[in-house]
């Protein structure tokens, strides 16, 4: 488990990439599912009173993930990597939730007043920066694209999701006020 671990943190510092992910639909479906689990966990602790719309953004954003990486992978012809660009995917994701959680948890004793909201976020925002980024290397490698082309992939995928989930869900967006 230390070993798997320390490969998606590699992943994190773009030290290997996707093709030395382990080929395993085990090992796939234990990432997914632990990602799942956080994902809503995480969604929970910022507002514990929707549980349907945490569950459903995060197994929304798991199922855009697969289905755009196994149509951009077939139209490329590489579907054979699929299941380990997914795996790093979400283990990306997977760490990165991790790290975030701490943020999460502070940002509720924190005064919301207080100079330290805006330091949360900011970090907060840099971790949504740093997903986006990993996930164009993700791309970049598995596609056999450009660097660029797999960040603005990335990001493109990234909007894309957030305009889905606001147009499911549009109590997400804040009142004016």
């Amino acid at each position: 488990m230390k070993a798997l671990w320390t490969l998606f943190w590699q992943l994190c510092q773009l030290r290997r990439g996707p093709e030395d992910v382990p080929y395993s639909v085990q090992l796939l479906a234990l990432v997914a599912l632990l990602d799942f689990a956080l994902g809503v966990g995480g969604q929970l602790l910022a507002q514990p009173d929707r549980l349907r719309i945490a569950v459903s953004l995060t197994l929304l954003a798991l199922v855009m993930d697969a289905v755009a990486l196994w149509g951009l992978l077939a139209f490329k012809r590489l579907q054979a990597r699929w299941v380990q660009a997914l795996t790093a995917v979400f283990g990306i994701d997977l760490l990165l939730s991790l790290v975030a959680l701490p943020l999460t948890l502070l940002s509720h004793v924190v005064e919301p007043k207080s100079f330290m909201i805006g330091i949360i976020v900011v970090s907060q925002m840099l971790l949504v920066g740093w997903n986006i980024g990993l996930r164009g290397f993700v791309l970049h490698r598995a596609l056999n694209i450009g660097m660029l082309q797999g960040n603005m992939l990335s990001l493109a995928l990234f909007l894309f999701n957030v305009w889905i989930s606001v147009s499911l869900f549009p109590e997400l967006v804040p009142a004016k006020g």
